[in-house]
């Protein structure tokens, strides 16, 4: 019976954690597919599934190197078209006003307004600031894009581990 009771939560509290992480995959402050890796320990750690430590090595790694990705790359990006660190800082608080602002939208139009307000701060010409904008929005679409599929690999390893763990293999 505890087994029984402790696969079930296991179960739901996996399915609550991977929901989550799929959040995190557009929401800046919650890391999706760490988020969502926890899932699949949940599992493991209840005994609903054993997976291999290859396995969980492996994704566990792909969601660090996202996370890294993820908050290296928009700013290399950033400088690589001459944005300054007002757009930088311009597009991360974009994100967050724009999730309160004008959801859902606000999550797309955010980064693109907050970068280029924050390159006219900064005193670049309105060229500049608008590359800048479309740089930080093109890099938070492709990060978004990265972690959803990531945290869609690491759904279906959930996937896999509930049916099997549910038909006994």
């Amino acid at each position: 019976m505890l087994e029984v009771t402790l696969a079930i939560v296991g179960i739901v509290l996996g399915l609550v954690i991977l929901g989550v992480g799929y959040a995190g995959c557009i929401l800046p402050v919650l890391p999706g597919p760490i988020v969502a890796f926890l899932s699949l320990l949940c599992l493991h750690l209840t005994g609903v599934h054993a997976y291999g430590w290859v396995t969980l090595l492996v994704l566990g790694g792909a969601a660090v190197l996202i996370l890294v990705l993820d908050n290296v790359v928009p700013i290399w990006g950033i400088r690589r078209i001459g944005g300054s660190r007002w757009g930088i800082l311009g597009g991360a608080v974009g994100v967050v006003v724009g999730l309160f602002v004008f959801p859902p939208f606000g999550i797309i139009l955010g980064p693109l307004v907050g970068a280029i307000l924050g390159e006219l701060i900064s005193g670049n010409t309105g060229g500049k600031a608008l590359a800048s904008g479309a740089g930080t929005l093109l890099g938070f679409l492709a990060g978004a894009v990265a972690k959803t599929a990531l945290t869609s690999v690491i759904a279906g390893f959930f996937a896999y581990g509930v049916l099997c763990g549910l038909m006994g293999w």
